[in-house]
């Protein structure tokens, strides 16, 4: 597991409802005093179907040395709790947890990066715009258009994680492109297996279907999407088309080597795309990603 001790970090649990306590693990960003270090935007991180807030934890130390950080586990993944009703997970409801946290947080500045599923509930918040975002970037993003799965691969999505075996052979096989040869990390599987009954059948049952693009063209912040190149889930060619053509001035980052996870395939070319893009519109005060080193 993960050492929180050696990220400096602290965890903090946040009821929101009775039945919705959501875990942050959060780093206070730079230690060095800084003019600046009041006014830099808070990272929040949001995971995948089947991961939690340990999902950034190889991302989490590359970033938190220069921004403040907030890694949040979805209601009912990792360390969180929701309700126990099977139409309680909604993308819509994850957004509205989000948005509480922030305020409870008292965030006043974020930039929000999504993996997945959690990119699709990134987008559906900068829509809204309620939250004090700056900036918004979609790792191998899930459009937020309805995906309407066939049957028997919404069963197949429904079973994936029912035991370590298949969590394992998905994780591997299907989600990633770096960890047939070397050892998984052990929280991955983990959390996989930990989310509630209800929170892993809420995606494929309906979450994935639900159309929140209402407002995705008018968002108004900066806009980076990252893709992989070895992604089966999410390819670039998808991406391309049902993500970035819907934000206008996205900006597309290809990472070669990479398979849907690339938190955990390229952690580093994770944070380096990250700091990069924050550091154009919070140090220079540009809002284009266009200039950066990696690929795309």
């Amino acid at each position: 597991m993960i050492d929180l001790a050696k990220m400096s970090s602290q965890t903090q649990l946040i009821e929101l409802h009775p039945d919705v306590k959501i875990n942050a693990i959060i780093s206070n960003g730079p230690t060095t005093p800084s003019t600046s270090a009041l006014t830099l935007p808070t990272i929040i991180f949001l995971h995948f179907w089947g991961g939690s807030s340990l999902t950034w934890s190889l991302v989490n130390p590359l970033t938190s040395a220069s921004y403040p950080t907030v890694a949040l586990d979805f209601r009912g993944w990792g360390d969180s709790t929701g309700p126990d009703a099977k139409d309680a997970y909604s993308i819509s409801l994850l957004a509205d947890d989000v948005e509480a946290t922030i305020a409870a947080l008292k965030i006043r500045s974020a930039v929000l990066v999504g993996l997945s599923m959690g990119a699709k509930v990134a987008q559906l918040i900068a829509a809204r715009g309620k939250a004090p975002l700056r900036g918004l970037v979609l790792v191998s993003p899930a459009p937020v258009i309805p995906l309407i799965l066939p049957e028997d691969m919404r069963e197949q999505q429904l079973h994936a994680y029912d035991n370590e075996d298949s969590a394992r052979f998905v994780a591997t096989n299907v989600l990633t492109a770096s960890y047939r040869e070397r050892d998984l990390p052990e929280f991955v599987v983990e959390d996989m297996l930990r989310g509630n009954r209800w929170a892993r059948q809420a995606w494929p049952a309906y979450g994935i279907g639900e159309d929140v693009s209402e407002g995705v063209g008018g968002i108004s912040v900066p806009v980076l999407v990252i893709a992989a190149e070895k992604d089966v889930v999410e390819p670039v060619e998808r991406v391309q088309t049902e993500v970035c053509a819907r934000i206008q001035g996205s900006k597309l980052v290809v990472l070669s080597g990479s398979g849907h996870l690339s938190p955990l395939d390229k952690p580093e070319d994770i944070a380096e795309c990250l700091l990069r893009f924050l550091g154009e519109f919070c140090s220079h005060g540009v809002n284009d990603s266009s200039e950066l080193s990696i690929r795309w």
